[in-house]
């Protein structure tokens, strides 16, 4: 026999052996592919990728295991059409979703039938049911499949063994032959004077109520609209979700959330923080506390005039400005910022670096998103785009009443009552919302 042909044998055999294993994998790298089109169906640790399940070896095991509390919403992680949804021997509860380029996605062990049925189309990120232990299962987790042309899709790169992912962000992957499909909408939502809240994905869509009345703030984040109300804290997965009561007894005083985190403050000050709708909040302060934000992995806090924060919910806490002087903060990634009580606005980009002032005083209130810091100063809206930039005048006036903006340039203020956003610095401004009836917002993208 030749080499050349000694050689093809033994390929012969390593594809023969991949294939008989169930491990005939789709490369993780094909050429032109979009990378992230795909999103993370639920936020929790990951428990198992592949064979490989986390201090055990099981060639049968073909997606990636997502632990997580019974009930979590399970997200589409792209659009496409149902192709199974029912009950398996070893995976339980299933959806089996078929998409464009060959791609199907598989999810297992539901706690409950699905929430779709055959022959349906859904759009990325609609609930397809709930997590839960169901078939083969030893815990409450989801399994998640990616498979394309019926081979397994390597999903090595996008996953680790005790990592944690979130909801609703992209995966790590490239996806040959699809297109992102707006995972993530540019969200708005507004709190009008009788206290409903109103939400919409996208500038042009039409306004929906996900309440009936009494609430006095929205906040967003990830796929979560949450709105405090008469002291309770409520929230919804996505504008068409079912709400979830998440701290009653109208004790709460502020509430915050990012991606799959929680917060909330009570009538003590305590701030108690949670990572998944489910768990079980913590505490991360004993009292005192005014109001709480979240950024990144970043858990902050306003008390006594002083700005707190932690790394994580279990992280240790930092003294971030003291001196009784904070009026107000914000949080993005590791972007922090404070107003003092001579309305001065600091910033500076991670926890250990030194403040930096960005305006001369007469500011209320500061936000971040992006690399924008903004602030209201004496009913005007100004920004910067960046610690070191100039400053840029967003809508003067003195009719600003609330601000907000985000990392995808949009900006957005309550003036006069009404609601007004635009994308981009220089963009014309929108008319979200008139009637003079606004009184909070928020936006996230």
């Amino acid at each position: 026999m030749t080499r050349e042909n000694t050689g093809r044998r033994r390929w012969a055999l390593v594809v023969a052996a991949a294939v008989v294993c169930g491990l005939a994998l789709v490369p993780a790298r094909p050429a032109s592919a979009q990378v992230g089109v795909m999103v993370q169906p639920v936020g929790g640790r990951v428990t198992g990728v592949l064979a490989n399940r986390c201090g055990a070896t099981d060639s049968d095991h073909y997606g990636v295991d997502i632990a997580g509390n019974s009930g979590m919403a399970i997200g589409a992680a792209y659009a496409g059409t149902v192709a199974f949804a029912g009950w398996t021997s070893g995976g339980g509860n299933m959806v089996t979703l078929s998409h464009a380029g060959g791609y199907q996605t598989r999810y297992l062990h539901m706690v409950g039938a699905a929430s779709v049925v055959v022959g349906q189309q859904v759009g990325q990120g609609q609930v397809l049911g709930h997590v839960g232990s169901t078939g083969n299962s030893t815990g409450p987790h989801l399994h998640f499949e990616i498979r394309r042309h019926g081979a397994v899709y390597d999903i090595r790169p996008a996953y680790a063994c005790g990592g944690m992912v979130t909801k609703g962000a992209p995966i790590n992957l490239p996806f040959a032959d699809l297109t992102p499909a707006d995972a993530v909408p540019d969200r708005f939502a507004f709190v009008n004077s009788a206290g409903v809240v109103y939400a919409k994905d996208g500038a042009y869509s039409s306004w929906r109520a996900v309440n009936a009345g009494g609430a006095s703030k929205v906040v967003l984040g990830g796929n979560w609209i949450g709105w405090l109300q008469g002291g309770d804290f409520f929230v919804k997965d996505g504008v068409f979700g079912e709400w979830l009561s998440m701290a009653g007894g109208g004790q709460v005083r502020d509430i915050a959330v990012s991606g799959d985190r929680f917060a909330f403050v009570n009538s003590a000050g305590v701030v108690y923080a949670k990572d998944g709708a489910y768990s079980s909040w913590r505490a991360v302060n004993a009292g005192g506390a005014s109001k709480v934000v979240l950024g990144g992995n970043w858990i902050g806090w306003l008390q006594g005039g002083d700005f707190f924060v932690k790394d994580g919910v279990f992280g240790e806490w930092l003294s971030m400005a003291g001196g009784g002087q904070v009026r107000d903060i914000a949080v993005s990634g590791d972007r922090f910022a404070f107003v003092n009580s001579a309305g001065v606005v600091y910033a500076k980009d991670g926890a250990y670096s030194s403040w930096r002032a960005v305006n001369a005083g007469g500011a209320s209130k500061v936000v971040l998103g992006g690399n924008w810091i903004g602030w209201l100063q004496g009913g005007d809206f100004f920004a910067k785009d960046g610690i070191y930039a100039e400053w840029l005048t967003m809508a003067g006036g003195g009719q600003v009443s609330d601000v907000a903006l985000t990392g995808q340039d949009w900006f957005a203020f309550v003036g006069g009552g009404n609601f007004f956003a635009k994308q981009g610095a220089y963009a014309p401004w929108l008319t979200m919302s008139g009637g003079g009836q606004v009184s909070g917002i928020a936006v996230t993208t």
